[in-house]
């Protein structure tokens, strides 16, 4: 009778393994623009300059708003593989020019759908979210690879 339920636990903690790697996998981000950016490519390290603040300006000279998620699958999986750095180093970052004075800080939010709805209405925007999300209002950029 143990070794039944053990072995039905041990089935339990595999499946939960295969869909949550599924999930991660499967995932893929995005970037989102409002639709008066007029680019329809960007570069990583173009997203990376803006994401750290090095770069304020569209190629039109139009400023650069940015927004970011708070914490979370689709923002861990930004930072890791889009800015290749951490959600804490990010974090850190910020918090270290905001108290320098450098720089502001870009807009958090803590759901994609609030991003979307953001990016939508605020010209010269930028922002990420996992492609499941409906982001028809808004304009999206592919990353070149």
């Amino acid at each position: 009778m143990k070794q039944i339920i053990h072995n039905i636990f041990f089935i339990f903690y595999i499946s939960a393994l295969i869909l949550i790697t599924n999930e991660t996998v499967n995932s893929e981000i995005i970037m989102i623009v409002n639709k008066n950016v007029r680019m329809d490519t960007i570069e990583p390290s173009s997203i990376a300059n803006i994401y750290f603040g090095n770069k304020t300006k569209w190629p039109d000279g139009q400023t650069i708003h940015v927004v970011m998620l708070k914490k979370g699958k689709t923002h861990d999986l930004f930072v890791n593989k889009i800015l290749r750095s951490t959600p804490s180093k990010l974090k850190s970052y910020w918090k270290k020019v905001v108290f320098t004075g450098i720089g502001i800080r870009p807009r958090i939010f803590r759901n994609e759908a609030d991003v979307v709805k953001y990016i939508s209405t605020t010209k010269g925007t930028i922002g990420y979210i996992d492609d499941s999300v409906s982001h028809d209002i808004v304009k999206v950029i592919k990353i070149k690879q």
